[in-house]
């Protein structure tokens, strides 16, 4: 991997993990599981598991995150949006995540 690509993979990094707590949070407030989300989009239990962890190596295309925000019932920006994903902010975030849902 050449330093562009390995800069781009680093910079992401911080991105998926947001989008992917907020997939959690979302699925968790519908008391919905991972096994019931995963077979409503059509995707492994597995790969959900790795998108909402922001596992680097299992990026969500948008198709699917497209199908994710209609099984949750919201909007596609609600998942999307990076403003709140700085790293010092997304500190913040995961804490919260973490103490309201034990994710």
């Amino acid at each position: 991997m050449n330093e562009t690509a390995s800069g781009i993979k680093n910079d992401c990094s911080n991105e998926l993990r947001c989008i992917g707590l907020r997939i959690a949070y979302f699925r968790k407030l519908r008391n919905i599981t991972q096994a019931d989300l995963a077979d409503q989009v059509y995707i492994n239990k597995n790969y959900l598991s790795h998108i909402e962890s922001g596992s680097a190596n299992k990026a969500v295309s948008l198709p699917v995150l497209i199908r994710i925000a209609q099984a949750l019932k919201v909007d596609l920006s609600l998942l999307t949006n990076l403003s709140d994903c700085q790293k010092n902010e997304l500190h913040e975030f995961v804490r919260e995540m973490r103490e309201t849902f034990d994710v």
